[in-house]
Parts: structure tokens; C-alpha cells; sequence
């Protein structure tokens, strides 16, 4: 298998390269090729994976025959570096948001679906221990978490710039600062509990803290039609250092609340003592499980997931909530 990685300097990036490099020692898989911007990063990645970096994404799709790739990129261009890998046929994995907002996620996969090219995208908490607990209460114990919780603060925007991703900062070319960059992977959560589709969302954005041109404080709120609601908080207002950020959340259903723990979740029902599970919740680690299962189910030809169909909704909230906050009401679906 022949793996084209484009605009390695994403800060997403690291965390797939021990997955990478795993595939490339156990199946035969080969990186052919890198490509960024950025000279010294390009190089260095090169270097590391034994192949040759290019300076533009065109020129290494132009000059290669990758059988899938791995795409990174601004906001902005993430559309335009899909659409010709879906030229080129070959299925691939491309990170959210996948572009400025939900009509760009829509084409792409209007397009990957007329093309019949598969398309995965790492909304990675559905591969982490907290969706399978989820998976086997429901399955088990019947609960149906009505009402949900969901906080995710990371670090500073400053990061970014240290990063050599200082147009993350920029809406024009990011879409917008904590809401777009982390909130699709809570929303995408809220949304697999509620109990029937949002009909209404509220949301608030603000720069106060930093004074960035994107927000770095954000809340939503969803409801349903049919009873439930979920609430998700995003932030750049963790403090930059090893603890990185603070994930947090609470789910209620008529008969179980979920509730994270330092080290893992606890479980309440009803007239029982809580049950504490010792879970690892930081989602880097689970960027090299989405990697290692995307490569392993192209491998045995199995069908991706999740995909650019599980992508849309999500940001389609992004957008209503960004909506809200800029008119001030609830916005209504």
C-alpha cells in the first residue's frame, strides 16, 4: 500500500506517526511521499520516513501514484486537496472540519459519493473507551442518555503560532477558532445520544479572554423535539504547559449518570454504590488507533468510518451555532 502524506505540518500530524511507522514495519505499506509549505518540516518528515517531500501537494498527487494518503492542510484548502484525491480515485482520510463550514463538508461528499471514493475522517472519540462504555450500556442496560454534558478546554492560541500554525488564527483560512477546530468531535457525540434530531440551537462566542481574531470561548446548546438537550463547552483557556487541557463531561439517563473522574468515569444508578472505571481519556492517543484502523480496513476491504456523511451533521451545528451567537437568538433547524 502506498501512502501519500499532504501538509504534514497540521499540528495532528505527530500524533499518527508511530501508527504510521508501525504500518510500514509489520504490513509493507510505503510512504511515498510528504509534501508542506514549510521546508524544515517537510525535510525532516522526509528524512524520517525515507521518501521525498515536496514543496506543493499538486506536485506530489502529480508525480506519484499513491493507493491512499492522509490530508492535513488549512481549512481553506482542505476542499480543493479532497477534490483531487477523488479525481484520483483512491479512498483517504482527510481532518476535520474538512473545510469552512458545512457546504464545503456537503460538496466534498456530494462529490466522494458521485466518484464512489470512500472517505474517512478522525472524529476519533468514536474509537476511544468512552463510546465503547457508552456502546455497551445502551446495548446492555437500555440507557438513553437524554440530557448531555460536554467540556473540552485546550490550550492557548499562542500554540498555534509556536506551532507553525499561526493561520489557525485566521478565520479566513480556519472557519473560526475553538468552536470549529475541537467542537465537531462533542457535537458528533451529543448528537449519537440524543434522542430524536436538534430542532434548535443556541450558541455563544466570544475573544475576551485572548483577544484573538477567533474566538477562544465557546458554548452551544441543542435540543429536540421530543425531549433532551445537550450542552457543549469549548475554550483555548487551558493554561500552555504538560497538562494540556481539561476534558470533562456528564450524561443523565432515567436510570444512569456517567461522570468523568481524575483517571476514568464513574457510574451511578440507582440504590447501587457507584461504579469507578479507570479510563484513559486523552483523545491523542486516539489518533493512532483511527490510523491503524483505517489502514487495516483498507487493507482487508472493509468499509471506512466514520466518513464525511458522519462529519456534516456536526458541523451543520457548528454553522447554526456561529449563526446565534452573530444574531443573538436561537437559530431553528
Amino acid at each position: 500500500m502506498k501512502i501519500a502524506l499532504l501538509e504534514v505540518s497540521h499540528w495532528h500530524f505527530p500524533l499518527y506517526i508511530d501508527a504510521l511507522m508501525t504500518a510500514v514495519a509489520k504490513s509493507g505499506a510505503e510512504i511515498i511521499g510528504v509534501s508542506d509549505r514549510d521546508k524544515a518540516i517537510r525535510e525532516t518528515y522526509g528524512n524520517k520516513f525515507g521518501c521525498p517531500a515536496y514543496a506543493e501537494w499538486r506536485g506530489l498527487l502529480g508525480e506519484t501514484e499513491p493507493d491512499t494518503a492522509f490530508a492535513f492542510g488549512r481549512h481553506r484548502e482542505m476542499p480543493e486537496i479532497g477534490r483531487a484525491l477523488i479525481g484520483l480515485g483512491i479512498p483517504f482520510a482527510i481532518e476535520k472540519p474538512a473545510g469552512l463550514g458545512a457546504r464545503d463538508v456537503a460538496a466534498l461528499r456530494q462529490e466522494a459519493e458521485a466518484a464512489g471514493v470512500q472517505v474517512a475522517v478522525p472524529l476519533v472519540q468514536r474509537v476511544g473507551p468512552l463510546q465503547a462504555l457508552l456502546d455497551r450500556l445502551i446495548d446492555e442496560e437500555g440507557a438513553a442518555f437524554t440530557s448531555t454534558a460536554w467540556r473540552f478546554n485546550a490550550g492557548p492560541p499562542s500554540r498555534y503560532l509556536s506551532s507553525g500554525n499561526g493561520w489557525m488564527l485566521d478565520p479566513n483560512e480556519s472557519g473560526g477558532g475553538c468552536l470549529m477546530n475541537l467542537g465537531a468531535h462533542f457535537v458528533d457525540l451529543a448528537l449519537s445520544l440524543l434522542p430524536g434530531p436538534p430542532n434548535q440551537v443556541f450558541g455563544h462566542v466570544d475573544t475576551c479572554l485572548h483577544g484573538a481574531a477567533v474566538e477562544d470561548t465557546a458554548l452551544v446548546t441543542m435540543t429536540s423535539p421530543g425531549g433532551g438537550r445537550a450542552l457543549v463547552e469549548t475554550g483555548y483557556n487551558f493554561p500552555d504547559g504538560p497538562g494540556k487541557r481539561e476534558y470533562s463531561f456528564s450524561l443523565a439517563s432515567r436510570s444512569h449518570y456517567v461522570q468523568t473522574r481524575p483517571g476514568g468515569v464513574a457510574i451511578f444508578r440507582p440504590g447501587k454504590a457507584a461504579e469507578e472505571i479507570d479510563m484513559n481519556l486523552d483523545a491523542d492517543l486516539m489518533y493512532g488507533i483511527f490510523a491503524e484502523t483505517f489502514l487495516g480496513d483498507l487493507a482487508a476491504g472493509r468499509k471506512l468510518s466514520p466518513t464525511l456523511s458522519d462529519l456534516e451533521p456536526a458541523i451543520r451545528i457548528i454553522d447554526a451555532a456561529y449563526q446565534s451567537s452573530r444574531d443573538g437568538q436561537v437559530v431553528n433547524l
